[in-house]
Order: structure tokens, then C-alpha cells, then sequence
């Protein structure tokens, strides 16, 4: 079990660090300083799929990096990643469960549907409060991918007010880091967002 208070700590802390967004990675040891991943960026990046490239590439600028530079070694994470991490679990479930996909793996679209669904290991809420998740699958949003984060701060209608997230949005304004705290605009403009929480969450 995680404390509310400990999964903010552990949330923030990994703020800063001008982490890379980089789908599937992070959040494979919860026992790491940070949750991302060492990834040989340069080695990997001609292996992208060219849209996943193309939405890669000017991040990429923005953060001063050159992908084509086959040396280059970075921290990566992905949103699924950071949370899992922050809460103090792998991403990659020791089994398959109604929590992860048929290969035991936790991401946006697995939280939800546990969420909406069965809640064995993430149940639903009605309201956001501190240490809860907001998210919303890939499926039927009309989005590329899902996206997932923590809220910091929810107002008394139980609305987020601040979330701790990595996204590839981050990135886009310095500092440069796909792990940050924001508010929680993506989710209010995506229908399928719902709030939940992790039943190690004390």
C-alpha cells in the first residue's frame, strides 16, 4: 500500500528531469530513483513508426535533441508508465488481469476499462480528489492514443484542478520535460474521461 501523500511526493518528484515522452516505456521498476527508462533514442529512432516520427520530431527540436545522432541515450516515459511507477507498482502485472491487456501490461486503455468496468484494481469516482487518476482510453475517443494522470488538486465541486502527467505536450514549452504538473485541460475537452482510484492508494 501507497499513501496519498507519498504518491504525490513520489509524483513530483519526478518532475525536472527533462524526461523524453516515449510510448510503451517507464514504469517497469517501481524501486528506480525515477520512472523512466534509459533508451538508446538515436538507435531506436529510425525504427518508429513514420507517423509516430513525425509526431516525435519537433519535440524532439524543442528540446535542443538530434535523433539521428546514433549515440544518443535519454530518459524515457510514457503517462501509463509515470503513474504506475508513482504508485509504486510495474507496469507489467505479474499475470493478466481485467486490469491489463492479454499480455499483463497496465496502460490507459486496461485502467479504464477496469475502471468502468469491474474495478479490481482501479474502481471509479464520481469526484476527483487528491491521489486519484483522471483518464480515457484510445478506444472510441477519437484520439491516437489514451492518456492518464494523477490529480494534485481538485476543487470542492470535485473537479482536478492540477494534474501530475507525462505527455508529449509537455514538452512543447520550456522547461522541456514530459513530466510535469499541469492543469487538466486534455481531459476536460476528452468525453470519455473518468476519474479513478487504485485500491493501493491508502
Amino acid at each position: 500500500m501507497i499513501s496519498v501523500d507519498q504518491l504525490l511526493t513520489r509524483a513530483r518528484a519526478a518532475t525536472g528531469h527533462g524526461t523524453l515522452y516515449w510510448l510503451s516505456e517507464g514504469g517497469r521498476d517501481p524501486r528506480a530513483r525515477l520512472p523512466s527508462t534509459r533508451l538508446a533514442v538515436g538507435r531506436l529512432w529510425p525504427t518508429l513508426p513514420r507517423e509516430q516520427r513525425e509526431e516525435l520530431a519537433p519535440l524532439a527540436a524543442e528540446m535542443g535533441i538530434d535523433v539521428k545522432d546514433s549515440s544518443l541515450v535519454m530518459d524515457a516515459c510514457d503517462c501509463s508508465g509515470f503513474v504506475c511507477w508513482a504508485l509504486g507498482f510495474s507496469r507489467l502485472a505479474a499475470s493478466p488481469a481485467p486490469y491489463t491487456d492479454a499480455a499483463g501490461w497496465i496502460f490507459t486503455d486496461s485502467i479504464w476499462a477496469d475502471a468502468t468496468g469491474p474495478g479490481e484494481r482501479f474502481r471509479g469516482l464520481d469526484r476527483a480528489v487528491p491521489g486519484a487518476l483522471v483518464v480515457y482510453p484510445a478506444k472510441d475517443s477519437g484520439e491516437r492514443h489514451g492518456h492518464v494522470a494523477i490529480v494534485v488538486e481538485a476543487d470542492a465541486s470535485g473537479r482536478a484542478t492540477l494534474i501530475a502527467h507525462c505527455a508529449a505536450d509537455n514538452v512543447r514549452q520550456a522547461p522541456h520535460d514530459a513530466i510535469k504538473l499541469t492543469t487538466p485541460e486534455a481531459f476536460e475537452a476528452q468525453p470519455r474521461s473518468v476519474y479513478a482510484w487504485c485500491r493501493e492508494v491508502s
